[in-house]
């Protein structure tokens, strides 16, 4: 019995990890040259045309859905910091976007991810730049000039987050922008890389076999002693 007692304690400490984490949601980007409209390249075809850049990048997300908070660290090569344009209600020069329910669209800014930014958290790079940034909220009272309508609503960030439709769009000041639609400026939305969120699966070994010890202490508990 007491053996027993023993491989369920161990199975319920290593379920308690994955527990845990159940908040936390892993997500990442590609970087590369955006349509000037359009926030999935495969599925429209931008009248406006692809941004003549071979500029790239990377993001890692970490979305905390009991927190409503989001980690990052994006690295970009071929954008210097100098370059970045200040864009959009806040100001600022990077964000994520939702496809508004289409993906296809080019969709408003949902979440600002350089509002009070710090000097401190960018690092340059020679031919380009990271930042690093934790405890971002994404829900619409912290979003500054950000209104609902371009922001979803605190009960639909997350789902849209997690919908492989939202991505993250730098804005620069390169003079590589020679197209508007109408009643824009040229060069609207000064978009020059863009990659969609994509969720990063996680490995299933540790629960399962947390459950396949569990199940053993159970039929073992059930068995003659």
């Amino acid at each position: 019995m007491k053996k027993n007692k023993t491989l369920l304690l161990s199975a319920l400490l290593l379920l308690v990890p994955s527990l845990v984490q159940a908040a936390l949601i892993n997500l990442s980007a590609t970087l590369g040259p955006a349509n000037q409209n359009g926030s999935d390249p495969a599925r429209v075809v931008d009248p406006l045309g692809v941004v003549p850049t071979t500029a790239s990048g990377t993001l890692s997300v970490q979305l905390d859905t009991t927190a409503n908070t989001l980690d990052f660290q994006l690295s970009v090569d071929g954008i210097l910091r100098s370059e970045l344009r200040d864009f959009g209600p806040n100001g600022t020069p990077i964000h994520l976007h939702l496809a508004n329910g289409d993906p296809g669209n080019f969709g408003p800014i949902a979440v600002d991810l350089t509002q009070n930014l710090l000097a401190s958290e960018f690092i340059d790079t020679a031919t380009g730049f990271s930042l690093t940034r934790t405890g971002i909220s994404i829900l619409l009272a912290d979003q500054g000039n950000v209104a609902l309508g371009m922001h979803p609503g605190d009960a639909l960030i997350v789902p849209s987050l997690l919908s492989g439709n939202a991505f993250v769009l730098v804005h620069t000041t390169k003079n590589i922008f020679t197209n508007a639609p109408p009643g824009r400026p040229v060069g609207f939305p000064f978009g020059e890389i863009r990659g969609n969120l994509r969720v990063v699966p996680v490995t299933a070994t540790l629960p399962l076999f947390a459950l396949g010890l569990l199940g053993l202490g159970l039929s073992r508990k059930a068995g003659p002693e």
